[in-house]
């Protein structure tokens, strides 16, 4: 075999590959590359969704079923549905709240383990100078793999956000309240998919800022605690709240009664002291007016409310009304879901920042 021989059949090997490399730096090839790098999170994070929303779709039958038992409304205490829904621990009411409040810390879980990884796992293993030195360019490369994993992300956190505010709505059912309580709220109106798709951009941003996995993802930890309390505080005012005047012991026209969240309207009963008390009139009732009108209100057992409903008091209650809970809804996930396009932003500019000098 002569020398030229072999330098042809090396020039037609090489020509062969040519096809294959530009498939491997086109979509398929990144396509093939993300699952290749992410296969096992992607997989675990399929099981676990699956597993979640099985469990609460089967809750939500199971409490609808104890629910028709008692006629469509709430169980009477006592009764052997009421006894099986309120078992502490392992029945389906706690289960469920346990559940609730899972799928509020799974965009925590989303941001460190899709997010954070995408760009700071490269970093660190310096494998991105490789990546980026293709056919391929970095803006490509993070914005398909940003799309790939993303879709994926987005379409399990909407099928949990379905399942959880479906969960949500028959809690609600069967355990009274307020669909404007924290943590139905929160797990309903679709925002698990809204703050989930956030995080984990959110999470890739820290990623490529940090470029460390471990800080990277306390940092997500960080934020995630810190915004979801100031959620938390801030969204009982996020809309002006409207205010009025409601009867003691009337069940049908107290603000919670139709999902009103309730923002101020405690009162205090004590020696001298009376606040947010007021009668038929509207007047503020006394220390020595409620004396007068129920001499042992104090006296044990000691029951405020026979002795408010007897003479027709009222108290003053600030609340936001249940008709609102759609716009808070619209509100908050707008917020999260422009904190995730700033998060994307800030990838972008990073990436291409960095170019080539990846590590």
């Amino acid at each position: 075999m002569t020398p030229l021989t072999d330098v042809t059949r090396a020039v037609k090997s090489t020509t062969g590959l040519e096809p294959a490399a530009r498939q491997g730096a086109g979509f398929a090839g990144l396509a093939w590359l993300t699952w290749r790098q992410h296969r096992w999170t992607l997989f675990g994070s399929l099981v676990l969704a699956a597993a979640l929303t099985g469990w609460m779709a089967y809750l939500a039958s199971d409490m609808t079923s104890l629910y028709h038992q008692c006629h469509d409304t709430l169980c009477p205490v006592g009764s052997s549905q009421f006894e099986t829904l309120n078992t502490r621990f392992t029945g389906p009411i706690d289960v469920a709240n346990n559940l609730l409040l899972g799928v509020e810390y799974l965009p925590v879980l989303i941001g460190i383990f899709l997010g954070v990884p995408l760009l700071a796992k490269e970093y660190e293993q310096r494998t991105l100078l490789l990546a980026w030195s293709q056919d391929v360019s970095p803006v490509r490369w993070l914005w398909t793999k940003l799309a790939l994993i993303g879709l994926f992300v987005a379409a399990l956190t909407a099928v949990l956000s379905a399942a959880s505010e479906h969960l949500a709505h028959v809690l609600h059912d069967v355990g009274g309240g307020s669909m404007f309580d924290q943590q139905l709220f929160l797990d309903s109106g679709m925002l698990p998919l809204a703050i989930g798709v956030s995080w984990f951009a959110v999470g890739v941003a820290l990623g490529a800022a940090v470029r460390r996995v471990l800080p990277a993802a306390m940092a997500v930890i960080v934020g995630f605690v810190g915004l979801m309390l100031t959620v938390q505080w801030r969204f009982p005012t996020l809309m002006t709240p409207v205010s009025g005047f409601f009867p003691f012991g009337d069940s049908q026209n107290r603000p919670g009664a139709t999902n009103a969240l309730i923002v101020n309207g405690g009162i205090q009963v004590g020696p001298g002291h009376v606040e947010n008390l007021f009668d038929a009139s509207r007047h503020a009732v006394t220390w020595a007016r409620l004396q007068h009108a129920c001499p042992n209100l104090l006296s044990p057992p000691v029951n405020f409310d026979s002795c408010f409903v007897r003479n027709h008091f009222l108290r003053y209650v600030v609340y936001q009304p249940g008709s609102r809970i759609p716009e808070f809804h619209l509100i908050i996930a707008s917020g999260y879901l422009g904190l995730g396009l700033l998060a994307l932003v800030a990838a972008w500019l990073l990436v291409r920042r960095a170019g080539l000098s990846a590590g």
